[in-house]
């Protein structure tokens, strides 16, 4: 008779796993240094096993394959607890995220001044929309096209206040150089703006008109006064147009006593609430003849003491308030091109 299941120990009695128990012992009893029994300490190629396992007599325990070679009667010994992780890569994975967000923040600072949409309240902490026509919220709304005289003026405007990026070029006082129509319109991104989404490319027309009579820029009784009162020095216009001939813009640079005259401008400048007067668009061929007819949007801002506004319709007149808001970011986008290199040099 075999004995497959021995006792736990020498001296305790086996459990009962059969029927009747589990009938005599063997000779020598369970004593495991009797001559009934037999030790398994190692695998083979004398791999330690551990303490010794017993086995009944005339029993041998199968042999498996395992990767190592034939395994003793317990399988292979058991594996280590698994090797701790270190820190290390929560480290690398904090420090990746925080490279992210500052190069995130770093470049949406850089793409909203570059496109447009800048500004800041009165206390420089949040940029803050001057004067959006409509319901509010900065959302176009239907506008009549023309003043009451005749003069052409936005149906959708939005301006925004000078904020801490442009602040070296705060006072003309300390940004005296005047400004030329060839710093203005000499780079390549001055003469032609892309808006990838909307497939617009606006392109400069001529070479721009400077004027030293800042009055002579606009219409409105109410405007021309303020600019005198802001210390207006020039005043520079341009046209463009869109490659496809659909959309034809309009841009206006003012150079101004200080920020705080730039900021009031913008406001002054709205249709809605300032409603004081608008510049005057230049001259120029077909299409450009023609600017001012059906729904027309402003987009502008003050930077420092300089205010830049562009100005854009549809090349006949069908456009909707909404669909000119790409076209007159982009002129003013590329009429402000010059104003990157000033900040730098100030």
């Amino acid at each position: 008779m075999s004995y497959p299941y021995p006792p736990t120990g020498p001296g305790e009695q086996p459990p009962g796993g059969q029927s009747g128990g589990w009938g005599a012992p063997p000779p020598g009893g369970y004593d495991p240094s009797g001559p009934g029994w037999q030790h398994q300490e190692t695998m083979a190629g004398g791999v330690p096993m551990g303490p010794p396992s017993m086995q009944p007599p005339g029993m041998q325990p199968p042999q498996m394959q395992g990767p190592m070679g034939p395994m003793g009667p317990m399988g292979q010994p058991p594996m280590g607890p698994p090797p701790k992780k270190g820190n290390g890569g929560i480290v690398i994975a904090a420090i990746a995220g925080a490279v992210l967000l500052i190069g995130g923040v770093l470049g949406g600072a850089y793409y909203a001044a570059s496109s447009g949409g800048d500004g800041k309240t009165k206390t420089g902490t949040s940029p803050a929309a001057v004067g959006t026509p409509g319901t509010g919220g900065g959302q176009p709304a239907p506008g009549q096209p023309g003043s009451a005289n005749g003069q052409y003026k936005p149906s959708y405007y939005n301006a925004t206040k000078s904020w801490s990026l442009w602040d070296k070029l705060n006072a003309s006082s300390t940004d005296s150089q005047p400004m030329t129509v060839t710093e203005v319109f000499s780079d390549a991104e001055a003469k032609a703006q892309t808006n990838n989404i909307e497939h617009i490319t606006m392109q400069l027309q001529g070479s721009g008109r400077l004027d030293t009579d800042c009055g002579s820029a606009v219409w409105g009784a109410g405007l021309k006064t303020a600019l005198q009162g802001y210390g207006c020095t020039q005043a520079i216009r341009a046209a463009y147009v869109s490659s496809d001939q659909r959309w034809v813009g309009q841009v206006v640079i003012f150079n101004l006593r200080d920020v705080n005259a730039a900021n009031s401008l913008i406001g002054d400048m709205d249709p809605q609430t300032g409603n004081k007067g608008f510049f005057l668009p230049v001259s120029g061929p077909a299409p450009v003849s023609g600017f001012g007819k059906g729904n027309t949007g402003a987009s502008g801002g003050a930077y420092g003491h300089f205010v830049v506004i562009g100005w854009a319709g549809g090349a006949d007149g069908t456009a909707s308030s909404a669909d000119t808001i790409a076209p007159a970011s982009l002129v003013e986008r590329a009429a402000k091109t010059f104003l990157f290199t000033r900040n730098v040099r100030s």
